[in-house]
């Protein structure tokens, strides 16, 4: 199994201004976790884009009924994300992540079944 180093950025508050300060506009993966009441952060939602600065901005400006807009405007929420330069990269960390934190926003279908299997750091 493949090993990935990944160099995570955050977690930042879910806020626009901190979006367009902290994120650059290039491929990659992002988790939106919320706090909870004991402190802990639990990822409801995985994503990856090949802009995540526009993809995060999406998200903040959504007016949609998706999971991850209900869950956004529930209580304190931050966000974590990483810079990937492969597509096959992209999918094989979201799979991962997936599989580890079964975010309740994510499709299980979303993830191709012939994603590599990577072993990756989650922090």
């Amino acid at each position: 199994m493949r090993k990935l180093q990944i160099e995570w950025y955050g977690y930042f508050p879910f806020e626009e201004r901190v979006i367009r300060n902290k994120v650059y506009d290039r491929a990659g993966i992002y988790k939106i976790s919320k706090k909870h009441k004991d402190g802990s952060l639990k990822p409801f939602f995985i994503g990856h884009a090949d802009g995540i600065k526009m993809k995060l901005l999406e998200h903040v400006t959504s007016t949609d009924d998706s999971c991850v807009t209900r869950e956004l405007k529930e209580g304190e929420c931050q966000f974590r994300f990483a810079y990937l330069y492969t597509r096959e990269d992209i999918i094989a960390v979201k799979k991962a992540l997936c599989a580890r934190y079964t975010p309740k926003c994510n499709v299980k279908e979303e993830i191709p079944a012939e994603a590599e299997e990577v072993e990756i750091n989650y922090n």
